[in-house]
């Protein structure tokens, strides 16, 4: 989950609601394609046999399409009830209840194997464990030796993206680092870069642009909901946000890497 126009100035709803509302048109929930998600596949070995644990697995878009290439078994942790559920009906419907399941709850309180998994994935949520660093260190201490860890997370197009940042830069706390600077910090984590893919201005705006018509549509149907005004002013702002600096400044990317402490 990785929007930039979150749920940060909503005062009344569940953010996990509007969540549920933002991103009904998504199935991936990160501004990266099914031919990108092939790629990031390829880069970390993805073979039959294989055991992966994705945390914030949202609808289950990566699991399932890797369970339809390869006979691996899966498990995806998602704190959105509204997720699990469609992950699961998703799943069931593709025929793949064999291969996967989904936990709801925080990622933190689900009983990890240590060391039990080949390949941890984490696209956009490395927040459910804490910071950058912190959810490599945990992701690697529940992969099996030699295994692979897939991190995606913002990143700053360039150092001139902290200069031309506004003041008021609603929702974020403190700017991402640079694609090498994240990089650096993968590999500071005792983890050997492998493979990379970055996301392009079209991911970005494919991405957002199926919020801001989910939002447009849950409006017009609910014209009586009591965070109807909330919710739109809030998308509002995200969309001057997006328009204004981050579209040309903020990126996006995904780490593969060979665990190698």
């Amino acid at each position: 989950m990785t929007d930039s126009a979150g749920a940060s100035t909503l005062e009344d709803m569940n953010f996990l609601e509007f969540f549920a509302i933002a991103e009904q048109d998504r199935d991936i929930l990160n501004p990266i394609g099914r031919e990108k998600l092939e790629q990031v596949a390829a880069y970390a070995g993805l073979r039959d046999g294989l055991s992966v644990l994705d945390v914030g697995s949202g609808k289950g878009a990566l699991l399932r399409q890797w369970a339809r290439n390869w006979d691996i078994r899966g498990v995806g942790l998602e704190l959105n009830p509204a997720f699990v559920q469609q992950a699961r009906e998703l799943t069931q419907a593709a025929g793949l209840t064999e291969k996967l399941s989904f936990w709801e709850g925080k990622a933190l309180d689900f009983p990890v194997k240590v060391a039990g998994y080949d390949v941890v994935v984490c696209l956009g949520a490395t927040f459910a464990i804490g910071t950058f660093s912190e959810a490599v260190a945990w992701m690697g201490a529940h992969v099996k030796p030699g295994g692979v860890l897939i991190v995606g997370d913002v990143v700053l197009n360039s150092e001139q993206a902290v200069r031309e940042a506004p003041q008021n830069l609603v929702g974020w706390s403190h700017l991402p680092p640079t694609l090498a600077g994240r990089c650096q910090e993968f590999q500071t984590a005792g983890v050997e870069l492998i493979g990379l893919s970055v996301s392009s201005t079209d991911d970005w705006d494919h991405y957002t642009s199926l919020m801001w018509s989910a939002v447009d549509r849950w409006a017009a149907q609910n014209p009586e909901h009591p965070n109807r005004t909330e919710v739109l002013q809030n998308v509002q702002e995200g969309k001057v946000k997006y328009l204004n600096w981050e579209r040309e400044h903020l990126g996006w990317a995904v780490m593969v890497g060979r665990v190698t402490g």
